[in-house]
């Protein structure tokens, strides 16, 4: 029995979800001190509270971080949400590499920014050496799939908003493509839970799984799905959104799950599914990044002798990016200071 799924709004699923993400200021002060303690202070704003409290994990009171919350109203009457988090680091003592706790199984999905200060004393005083580097966020090639969408849904809605006509056979194509594309996703993530937990698999094993899917996404109905997205309701249906989101991802690993049970190679499912919800929950925090604004200030003791910021006032060296540079690459930050004899 094929599986089946609700795909009447997928599209639309797809488009909001798109619009979802939100835009974060996030600006972080660490501040060493001539002992190798430090202090890290850091300001994340943003409109939307759930971009600050979903997405990239935040610092949670009650453990090492003091943090606090509040909301503020811009002259235009906007509000902004902000949250505040203080943590001082004893000398000799790691820096966090995220900011989620060590002893969370989804940890290492979240940004990873593995951090330290070292001392070294030389002839003519001591240096002090602060070196951060972001891990790169694995982007591309999920990225290219929905870079897909993003410019079909664009020139769509140009169309529309010019008032052109649009026929059934235009809605059909962005049906078919974007269909494809969330099912391409989903491949994705499952292929690299598939490497990690089912190593030395002869592959046919996993052409049956991709042969699976490919039969599911046949299984749609264009034709009606097209007559639904020309006609379907522009008031806002977020949660319908999000619960078609979740059932669609549901069958669809359904479908993934019931192929390699028929695989004598492939003995417990657990794992993989584990790994599967990692590479999905990481490319989710990885997009929304993709927005986010980040301004890193190392404040040093003594005097600045080198670095790779982007500006420096005095002992203080400011690092600006945005999100979208962690995407498929290393982001280095590198200090170094001497405190004179």
């Amino acid at each position: 029995m094929k599986n089946s799924w609700n795909l009447a709004a997928l599209p639309l699923t797809m488009l909001m979800v798109a619009m979802l993400c939100g835009c974060l200021e996030r600006k972080e002060r660490i501040i060493v001190n001539a002992d190798g303690s430090a202090e890290i202070r850091l300001i994340v704003e943003g409109e939307d509270e759930n971009d600050i409290t979903q997405g990239d994990r935040m610092p949670q009171a009650g453990g090492y971080w003091l943090v606090e919350k509040s909301t503020r109203e811009t002259p235009e009457g906007k509000q902004i949400h902000r949250l505040a988090a203080i943590r001082q680091i004893p000398a000799g003592v790691d820096l966090p590499s995220s900011y989620a706790e060590r002893s969370e199984p989804m940890e290492k999905a979240y940004l990873q920014f593995p951090s330290e200060i070292t001392m070294e004393e030389r002839v003519d005083g001591w240096y002090y050496h602060f070196h951060r580097t972001y891990e790169p966020r694995a982007y591309a090639q999920v990225g290219f799939l929905e870079d897909a969408v993003s410019e079909q849904a664009s020139a769509f809605a140009a169309k529309q908003d010019s008032g052109q006509e649009i026929g059934l056979v235009e809605f059909k194509g962005i049906s078919e493509l974007l269909v494809k594309v969330a099912i391409g996703k989903i491949e994705i993530f499952a292929r690299k839970a598939f490497l990690e937990t089912c190593p030395n698999t002869p592959q046919d094993a996993w052409l049956a799984v991709h042969d699976a899917l490919e039969e599911l996404r046949k299984s749609a109905d264009y034709d009606r799905l097209a007559v639904l997205i020309k006609n379907a309701d522009q008031q806002d249906n977020s949660q319908l959104m999000e619960a078609l989101a979740d059932e669609f991802d549901k069958v669809t690993m359904d479908t993934i799950i019931s192929t390699l049970q028929t695989s004598p190679y492939v003995r417990d499912t657990g794992a993989f599914r584990n790994r599967f919800s990692f590479h999905k929950k990481a490319y989710e925090i990885t997009q929304d990044l993709g927005d986010d604004r980040f301004e890193v200030s190392v404040l040093m003791p003594g005097t600045i002798v080198s670095y790779n910021g982007d500006t420096k006032v005095n002992n203080v060296v400011t690092w600006t990016f945005p999100g979208k540079m962690l995407y498929d690459r290393t982001v280095e930050l590198m200090v170094t200071s001497r405190v004179a004899r």
